[in-house]
Parts: structure tokens; C-alpha cells; sequence
């Protein structure tokens, strides 16, 4: 074997290295992770990894990997990132390029990798080694709206009774084109509101007022929906979260209780728009400026690429936005958090007094490795061990799996939850941050089945 060949696997090693200690990391930094392509005939492999302060990892794993000694990148340009990369081994390997699709799982990085003072050219695109239906570009995609406002008149030609979003197909009688139309809600919260499958069908005639998809043909999201020429108005939500009046319901300890009172029914919901970004402000001043450019490419890609529209699960603060609620299941020495969106997931809360395990040794996952305590009446609980596959705000500040979260839940009164989170993340974050919302109670109701995977139906 050359020792160029050598030395080009030892770069290719520093990638892979980094991608094996960081498995399916995806939405972190965009260097993590792993990076394959050819130099000349050679297939190569590069893994790298984000430690907070410098790109670090090794090229080609093997006997002749070489470790990276310098890295440098400019992120000034939030479309497209230049990167240079030196790793010594038995060969000097150089790579200068050029990063492009920040945002998006299909990135990829070009230029030229100089080795043994022979330049070549060179694509290095990153591995994606989740699965198709979890984290890949592939259906179900987000569809991005926001061109022109339409009103639409016709006959409904179809309709898909359908989590997350209810769609039908209209007829368009002026311009006598067939337009899918997504309504704003899944069936499950238009079920709440007394809708069901029947509400609209085949052959009744609607007038839609609508926004268009710019890059998706005769599709458009509604913002209303009334049958035939002003009649009645369709598909409009009436849960709410007024206040109910009454006290805070406590447990024979004296404990709060986070749930519904013995014999009653209830649940959370966020008294908050999930778009509302001011609650992201600390975090955009604190973010190191790979995690603004991050921000950034997302904001001016319209979130296209957020992941939850790929049916991944809503991990972080996240998990208490969604429309469908939430609810709490005390059971003293833990505390399950039951969610309404996403696929029925759930998480645990450990009150038991362990300790909180270290992140490196907690097993990366949505929902965090997470231990609670009670101060006072209010319920704090550390979490730690998220994996980089969701974005923990539909805002589309970036995290790492350095995350480390402490949440405080203060139920003041019958109708009202205080919800206080603080984001810690040295590899993303030059400070810690807080964001805070108030979650109401939804008096009288249990959570509803919802499966985002309908979407895909």
C-alpha cells in the first residue's frame, strides 16, 4: 500500500472515528460525523467531531491513521462554509473546501485534498446512518408555504382524514386545476372540536382561502374553509385552556400533584404559539457563531428541514408545544410525562435520588436521561444523554449531544403550570440560557390517540 494511500486513510480514519463515537448524530455541528467519497481511484472516509472549540478527528482508521492537527472554517456565509483540514500521519494530507446545504441531512463538501505534495480533486458527502423513515430528505418532507394567498372554489375531488395534518383534493372551478389542500390540523385535535371523517366529502362544493407552496405544484395550506359561497365555517378548533378557578391539588404529603385531581380528567397544553420565537433570544446571543450560521441557513431554508416534519420525535422543550398536550403520572418515586404528539411517546423522570448520570456514559436519546426532585412545590428535573437527531425548538436553534437541560415545573393553581427550562451546551453555547412558558388546563378531556406516522398513509 502507498504511503499517500496511507496517509489518505489515516484522514479518512479521523471521520470515521469521530462518526462511530457520535452514531447517527445529525443535527448538531455540520462537520460531525461521518464523510465518504473518492480521491483519484481511492475511496476515502473522513470522520470529524465538534468538541465545543476545535474540529478534532482522524483520517482512514487503521495502523496509518492520521490525526487532525489543524482545522479552520469560515461560516460567514451561511449558504456555503469553507473548511481547511491538516492531519499529520506518514504523509502531510491537506484538504481545502467548500461545505454546501448546511442545513440539510444531504450536505456535502468539496475542493481538493493535497497529499505528499500531489493535489487532487475531491466530493466528500456525509453519511446519514439512520433510517429512511426517521432522518432522511425523503418522504414525508416538509412542505414549505408562504407564496401567494389564493381562494379557491370547487368541488372536492378526495380527502385524507389524517395525523398531522388533514388534506383534501379540490377542483378549482376558475382555473380548472386539481389542488391538495392541507388543512393547519390533524384529525385528532379537529376530532376534539367535534369534526370527523364525514364533515367533508367527496362532492361538496367549498371555498378555500388559502397560501401557496412555492416549489410544490397546486399545493397550498388553508387558513379557512367554508361550504359553498359563505356559508358555514369549517374545521374551526374549539378546545381552549381558559382558567378553571380552584387549588393547587396536592397529595396526601402535601405534594403537588402534576395530574388530574382523583376522579377528574385533564391535560396540558402549551398557552403559547409554537412559531413564537421570542423565547429564543438568549439563545441567539449566546450561540457560538457556527450555531448562528446553523440558525440562520434554517430560518432562510423556511425550517424545510426540520425533522419533526419526518415524524421524529419532539425531544427537549419541544415536547410541551405540541397542539395535542400533555400529561403527568406521578408515581412517587418516578414520573411518567405522557406526550400527545409525535407517535405516543412518553418519558421517564426518575424521583428516587439517584444521581444524575454523566452524559458520555447516558445513551443518546430523544427524551434525555432524566432525575427529578422536588423544591418546594416546584418539580426540577436535570436531564442529559440527547442524541443530535431533533431540533428542541420548531425555531431551529442547533444543539449537541453536550445538552444538558434543567426544567422547572411549578403548578400554581388549578389551570396553571409554570414551565422554566435552561439550556446548557458548551459545544453550541458560549453561556447558558433560559426560556420560560405557561401551560393551561384542559379540564374535562384525556389525550387523544395521534400517530404521526398517518402522514406517511
Amino acid at each position: 500500500m502507498s504511503s499517500a494511500r496511507n496517509s489518505r486513510l489515516v484522514f479518512l480514519f479521523a471521520f470515521v472515528s469521530f462518526v462511530s463515537a457520535r452514531p447517527g448524530a445529525q443535527e448538531g455541528h455540520p462537520l460531525t460525523g461521518t464523510w465518504t467519497g473518492d480521491v483519484g481511484a481511492r475511496h476515502v472516509t473522513v470522520a470529524l467531531e465538534w468538541d465545543g472549540k476545535t474540529i478534532i478527528g482522524t483520517i482512514n482508521p487503521g495502523p496509518n491513521a492520521a490525526k487532525i492537527t489543524a482545522a479552520t472554517m469560515d461560516v460567514s456565509d451561511i449558504s456555503t462554509w469553507t473548511i481547511q483540514l491538516e492531519a499529520e500521519g506518514k504523509e502531510r494530507v491537506a484538504v481545502d473546501g467548500r461545505i454546501t446545504h448546511i442545513t440539510s441531512p444531504g450536505r456535502t463538501l468539496s475542493g481538493t485534498w493535497t497529499e505528499a505534495g500531489v493535489r487532487s480533486p475531491i466530493t466528500l458527502a456525509r453519511v446519514d446512518a439512520t433510517s429512511s423513515s426517521s432522518n432522511s430528505g425523503d418522504a414525508p418532507r416538509a412542505i414549505v408555504y408562504g407564496g401567494a394567498h389564493l381562494t379557491l372554489r370547487g368541488k372536492v375531488t378526495g380527502v385524507e382524514w389524517i395525523n398531522p395534518r388533514v388534506r383534501f383534493a379540490v377542483s378549482d372551478r376558475a382555473s380548472r386545476r386539481k389542488w391538495t389542500i392541507e388543512l393547519p390540523d390533524g384529525a385528532t385535535a379537529l376530532e376534539r372540536s367535534g369534526y370527523g371523517a364525514g364533515s367533508l366529502k367527496v362532492g361538496d362544493v367549498v371555498t378555500v382561502r388559502a397560501v401557496a407552496a412555492p416549489a410544490e405544484r397546486n399545493r397550498a395550506l388553508a387558513s379557512a374553509v367554508t361550504a359553498g359561497r359563505g356559508g358555514a365555517l369549517l374545521f374551526k378548533l374549539s378546545v381552549t385552556t381558559h382558567r378553571t378557578d380552584g387549588p393547587v391539588p396536592r397529595w396526601p404529603d402535601g405534594h403537588v400533584q402534576l395530574g388530574p385531581p382523583p376522579g377528574s380528567r385533564g391535560y396540558w397544553k402549551a398557552d403559547v404559539a409554537e412559531l413564537d420565537l421570542t423565547n429564543l433570544k438568549a439563545g441567539q446571543l449566546a450561540a457560538m457563531p457556527w450555531a448562528k450560521a446553523v440558525y440562520a441557513g434554517r430560518q432562510l431554508a423556511k425550517l424545510r428541514d426540520d425533522p419533526f416534519e419526518r415524524c421524529v420525535p419532539p425531544g427537549g422543550p419541544r415536547q410541551f408545544l405540541g397542539p395535542q398536550g400533555f400529561q403527568f403520572v406521578d408515581l412517587h418515586t418516578r414520573v411518567l410525562v405522557l406526550l400527545g404528539d409525535g407517535n405516543r411517546n412518553w418519558r421517564i423522570i426518575h424521583t428516587d435520588g439517584r444521581p444524575l448520570a454523566e452524559s458520555a456514559d447516558a445513551v443518546p436519546s430523544y427524551y434525555g436521561t432524566s432525575v427529578g426532585r422536588w423544591d418546594g412545590d416546584a418539580l426540577v428535573v436535570d436531564s442529559v444523554g440527547y442524541n443530535e437527531k431533533f431540533w428542541f425548538h420548531r425555531g431551529g436553534l442547533p444543539h449537541t449531544e453536550a445538552l444538558h437541560l434543567t426544567e422547572r415545573f411549578t403548578r400554581t393553581d388549578l389551570s396553571t403550570l409554570k414551565y422554566e427550562v435552561t439550556v446548557d451546551d458548551f459545544r453550541t453555547y458560549t453561556k447558558p440560557w433560559t426560556m420560560n412558558y405557561t401551560m393551561r388546563w384542559v379540564a374535562g378531556q384525556e389525550l387523544q390517540e395521534f400517530f404521526c406516522e398517518e402522514k406517511t398513509s
